[in-house]
């Protein structure tokens, strides 16, 4: 018997094609695998949060602080 968790998985709602394994952290979206971006951003007190971004969200500087870094070629 398969455990409900394992029957109501999300697919990316970026893609569409994967099983979701995250939320974007900027607008909330299932992520797969292949679209998480893994960012560590500062909270200013010395203490680093790892987070995920969708595609969009990890190049607006309004939402992710290392938007900078992707734009830099």
């Amino acid at each position: 018997m398969e455990s409900r968790a394992h029957t109501e998985r999300e697919v990316c709602e970026h893609c569409g094609k994967r099983v979701s394994f995250i939320r974007c952290t900027g607008c909330d979206i299932q992520l797969c695998q292949e679209c998480a971006c893994f960012e560590l951003v500062g909270s200013g007190t010395g203490t680093v949060i790892p987070v995920y971004y969708c595609l969009q969200c990890v190049k607006d500087d309004r939402i992710n602080p290392n938007a900078v870094f992707y734009g830099i070629k």
